[in-house]
């Protein structure tokens, strides 16, 4: 089966995950996918939720609870820093390998019932975490999906709130799949001096509804999504990620094929 089928295949599968947990505040941190799905549920709670780097956590004062997401339960950035707070403060694992030292060390977790048939970049995993992050935030999903838009090299993602986090999510995706450059940035960010390095570059907003989003798109070419939140959002992303692999007649991961980057990811991470 090729690639994009795979993919496919994921996406359409049931990703509720009902944590069994709630939590009115909490650091949440991860890397990767993991980190953008804590910026996604940092947004939607108005921070309440706070998205943290793993290593940089490692010299920051806990005084709240700590959900570590990972999927592998590998990264040792998010073993020492569960092994740092051990005992200190409540520790939740949102994992899809409870055997993992991360769920041994963590005092409560949440299994996500991943199983891809190869490695694939990160699609139905993601939407997962994201499902259970809102869950223990007591934050509803939002519904619906837009219009597909063939993606571009040095693409421009822009999110305002919950939706920077998809932002992110975007551009690791278009790193892991085409190896493509692109870039990533809150809406009021943006402005201030990034559009400055938008010139003949496709600029991508992740709409939220806001009426500065609307302005933008009258006084400049941008793509502006048919969406008001990060799942709407995050499904119009990956429809037109396999919308745009389809054109291209792409049937590669990137990261799959670069072993020598691949490798040195690895020797950092793990």
């Amino acid at each position: 089966m090729a690639i994009i089928e795979d993919i496919e295949e994921e996406i359409s599968q049931n990703y509720k995950i009902n944590s069994g947990v709630k939590l009115d505040e909490a650091y949440v941190t991860g890397a990767g996918d993991s980190f953008a799905a804590s910026l996604v549920v940092e947004g939607k709670t108005k921070g309440r939720f706070r998205a943290i780097d793993p290593y940089d956590a490692l010299s920051m004062n806990i005084d709240k609870p700590l959900v570590i997401v990972s999927i592998s339960g590998k990264p040792k950035s998010n073993i020492n820093l569960a092994r740092k707070f051990k005992g200190k403060t409540k520790i939740y694992a949102i994992t899809a390998n409870p055997e993992s030292e991360l769920a041994k060390l963590a005092d409560e977790v949440i299994y996500l019932p991943y199983r891809p048939k190869r490695i694939l970049p990160g699609t139905l995993s993601f939407m997962m975490s994201l499902s259970a992050l809102y869950d223990i935030a007591n934050v509803e999903e939002d519904k619906g999906c837009g219009k597909e838009i063939t993606i571009e090299d040095r693409a421009f993602f822009v999110g305002k709130g919950e939706n920077y986090g998809i932002a992110y999510f975007a551009y690791l995706k278009l790193a892991e799949i085409f190896g493509w450059s692109s870039n990533f940035e809150r809406l009021e960010q943006f402005f201030h001096s990034p559009i400055f390095s938008s010139r003949s570059r496709q600029v991508i907003i992740f709409s939220s509804g806001d009426e500065r989003e609307k302005e933008a798109r009258k006084l400049m070419n941008v793509n502006l999504t048919e969406c008001g939140g990060a799942f709407c959002n995050l499904r119009t992303f990956l429809k037109s990620l396999i919308f745009t692999m389809r054109i291209k007649n792409w049937n590669k991961i990137y990261f799959l094929e670069d072993k020598e980057i691949l490798n040195i990811s690895s020797a950092m991470i793990y």
